[in-house]
């Protein structure tokens, strides 16, 4: 590829702690295929043990672990021990996923937690896309019921915290333009496609991609949200969007981007 692809959103499947290595190993041989030149690997909430979690990933050349905010902390009465956690293991950000963890940007704690991560410079990782079944339990126990726009919310837990990096991820969904424009007013925040890119091809969305990667090169970052996608996948994608934009835009968009928000280059 031209433009290696740093995967802003890459996963693992469920399973248990004996088969953690072949799941990163999976995921790596998976992205070195496609030609990528590296990327994060997001926790999920009660998958994978925290420390196992992050010593296994951070084993593999090229991959940082980005561990998620624990499903149990929702009852903590002090969230800073789980922050101070995350510095003590060195690791570059946590993942918020509100659904898994029970921690809406609607919860009061939300912004202490944001606060406490820019206190501690570490880079928060908050997944957008708001839609789940009002009706069906939730998918995991003790889940957060989203607000119907989540946006207000997040803005103001971010009010006043210019200092923290945070990655948006997947975009808003179907609400790309409107979290871009969000995004395009706060400098310290990166918009991330993963998902977005992948689940609406066809849609009016490609139109709205296709102006990001042109016009709003130097906002974003893209991911695979594997095991959801492939990295072949995504990069085929991402090829159809970006063939024809200079060297400087697709590779601000693959790569530079979010390796300059996680300061992976001295920066």
């Amino acid at each position: 590829m031209s433009a290696p692809i740093f995967d802003s959103h890459g996963g693992l499947p469920p399973g248990d702690a004996r088969d953690l290595d072949r799941r990163i190993d999976a995921y790596a041989a998976a992205a070195a295929e496609a030609g990528f030149c590296g990327g994060c690997v997001l926790a999920l909430p009660g998958r994978d043990a925290e420390a196992d979690f992050i010593a296994a990933v951070g084993a593999r050349p090229g991959l940082v672990p980005i561990p998620a905010w624990p499903r149990e902390a929702r009852d903590a009465a002090a969230p800073e021990t789980v922050l101070d956690r995350f510095l003590a293991r060195g690791v570059a950000g946590f993942h918020i996923h509100p659904r898994a963890s029970g921690l809406s940007p609607a919860d009061p704690r939300f912004a202490r937690i944001l606060r406490g991560a820019a206190e501690r410079d570490l880079v928060v990782f908050h997944c957008t896309y708001a839609f789940a079944s009002v009706v069906a339990p939730p998918p995991w126990p003790g889940a957060a019921r989203l607000p119907v726009d989540p946006l207000p919310h997040l803005a103001a837990a971010l009010a006043d915290l210019p200092d923290l990096r945070c990655v948006l991820l997947h975009g808003g969904g179907v609400e790309l333009l409107r979290y871009a424009e969000f995004v395009r007013a706060n400098p310290h925040l990166l918009l991330d496609l993963s998902l977005t890119l992948m689940k609406y091809p066809g849609s009016s969305l490609d139109l709205d991609l296709a102006f990001m990667f042109s016009a709003f090169d130097r906002r974003i970052c893209l991911g695979t949200d594997w095991p959801d996608y492939s990295p072949a996948a995504t990069a085929a994608r991402f090829e159809g969007f970006t063939a024809a934009l200079s060297p400087e835009k697709r590779r601000n968009a693959a790569s530079d981007n979010l390796r300059r928000l996680l300061r992976l280059d001295g920066e």
